[in-house]
């Protein structure tokens, strides 16, 4: 077993304005399922939520993560997360919005990821990059999604 690294960091315009970005964004039920291989989110009270992803297999490595993450929405500029308990997959990000021109708000996401998979400690260098690749796929798709979702949602009631 092998701890894998992988962080990422995009940003993007979103046609909305701060405030209902950021309302959105806090909504961790509303905007947490769209990330990409989500297949289940529940909220398990203060803060915390439980994910569950789908299954990954490229024939070498085969997972089921499984994970709980804290949000912390105190700072609406910074929303963040980071894990909970003990898992064999944990992630760490932050949503950072600011104000952009003519009602438009801009959207960052950065995050980073571990995940201890059943490899012996000399494939990690092979393990990586694939790792990194996967990561850069699910944060480029969680903005995009983000993106579209945050551009006409209009409150809880859309979730």
């Amino acid at each position: 077993m092998v701890w894998i690294r992988a962080a990422s960091k995009h940003g993007d315009t979103v046609r909305a304005d701060l405030d209902r970005l950021r309302t959105f964004l806090a909504d961790v039920s509303a905007s947490g399922p769209l990330m990409p291989s989500v297949v289940e989110l529940r909220g398990e009270g203060e803060g915390i939520f439980r994910y569950e992803l789908e299954e990954f297999d490229n024939g070498a490595v085969s997972l089921a993560p499984r994970y709980q993450v804290r949000f912390d929405a105190s700072d609406p500029a910074q929303i963040s997360w980071e894990p909970y308990g003990e898992h064999s997959f944990k992630s760490w990000g932050v949503f950072r919005t600011s104000a952009g021109v003519d009602g438009e708000s801009q959207l960052e996401i950065e995050t980073r990821s571990e995940i201890d998979v059943p490899v012996a400690p000399v494939m990690a260098v092979l393990v990586e990059p694939f790792a990194q690749s996967s990561m850069d796929e699910v944060t480029e798709g969680f903005l995009a999604a983000l993106k579209r979702h945050a551009e006409s949602w209009n409150g809880p009631e859309d979730a």
